[in-house]
């Protein structure tokens, strides 16, 4: 005998398919509109509502990372005397990353230290208990507050930011990696991954700062949220159908 299930797919990285799955949603609640003889609108507007609400309420949503890759020949925005990079970044309810692969020249006494680096993804009050590790055996000072020339601010900007002295020595094809654990008072509030801040300060030349968004790169969870919102309406069909049989 058939069950009904509702399966969740935990990875939606290599394919985006937010345009196939609201187009499935709308055609599954059309059908189920058709049949109990009723406005569909309504349903379509009320399943990913009813699933976005449900998904972020859940255990789960802490830990769904929000990836995103921003690839840059120089500083950003027009500034030069940056090394080409391309920055990955990996943030969770509990943690967040930021790796930097050089992958243009680096030229020593100019730009040949990583001094400091910051992300910003969630406002500053959200942030609790920070705590950071990095690369090589430099001591990275944590800091709730955004990235300047002498490392990081103090102005509690919205940022996990982190710094050391003299920083990381970088060179061409290197790969260098920061992590921050923390607390979010609210799980829920992180930032879209175009809207998450890059900076990173290279030294030991006064004012090559990298601090840009527009990253692009996929989260996870649309693809589990999709296949919810498809279960969703077949359930809704599945009632609606019941319904208008007896």
């Amino acid at each position: 005998m058939a069950s009904p299930a509702i399966l969740f797919d935990l990875d939606n990285t290599l394919v985006m398919e937010d345009e196939a799955t609201f187009a499935a949603v709308r055609s599954t609640c059309e059908f189920a509109a058709s049949r109990a003889g009723v406005d569909a609108d309504p349903l379509v507007t009320a399943v990913p509502r009813l699933a976005a609400s449900l998904w972020k309420s859940s255990p789960t949503s802490p830990y769904a990372d929000t990836m995103g890759s921003l690839s840059l020949s120089d500083c950003g925005s027009g500034q030069s005397g940056c090394p080409a990079a391309t920055y990955i970044f990996d943030i969770t309810g509990t943690s967040a990353s930021l790796t930097i692969h050089i992958t243009g020249a680096v030229t020593a006494g100019v730009n040949d230290h990583i001094g400091g680096v910051d992300l910003g993804f969630t406002p500053s009050n959200n942030l609790v208990g920070l705590t950071v590790t990095g690369p090589d055996a430099e001591t990275w000072t944590p800091s709730v507050s955004s990235l300047n020339n002498s490392g990081c601010g103090s102005n509690s900007g919205a940022f996990a930011c982190t710094f050391a002295t003299p920083g990381v020595l970088i060179q061409q094809g290197g790969t260098y990696t920061w992590t921050w654990n923390y607390t979010l008072t609210d799980a829920s509030w992180i930032s879209g991954v175009s809207d998450v801040h890059i900076g990173a300060n290279y030294d030991p030349h006064n004012g090559l700062i990298v601090s840009e968004t527009g990253a692009t790169g996929a989260v996870p969870e649309p693809g589990s949220l999709g296949l919810a919102l498809v279960g969703l309406a077949g359930i809704c069909l599945s009632r609606l159908g019941r319904r208008f049989l007896t």
